[in-house]
């Protein structure tokens, strides 16, 4: 495979993670440069690849809940109104 030469400068904390994390895993840094750019496409393009249909892509977008909106606790309530209070001594 032909190479060619790239050249990076990170910050000190991220060279010696890098450097770290290639001598845990017994690879070079341009391996794991090369690792890291490679997973990221194949992750982006499984991503792309997941398709939405017509009825989701409809109504994406379209509901505005408030930023202290707390979804836990509407699920919360919402199971207990369907299925009664959990006793207090359960799990």
């Amino acid at each position: 495979m032909e190479t060619t030469k790239l050249t990076l400068r990170p910050t000190k904390t991220v060279a010696d993670l890098a450097h770290q994390m290639a001598e845990e895993d017994n690879i070079s840094i341009t391996q794991l440069f090369s690792a890291f750019i490679l997973t990221r496409r194949k992750l982006q393009t499984q991503r792309e690849r997941i398709p939405i249909g017509p009825l989701t892509r409809s109504v994406t977008g379209i509901l505005n809940v408030p930023e202290d909106w707390d979804y836990k606790k509407e699920m919360e309530e919402s199971i207990e109104e369907k299925h009664g209070k959990r006793h207090e001594n359960l799990p």
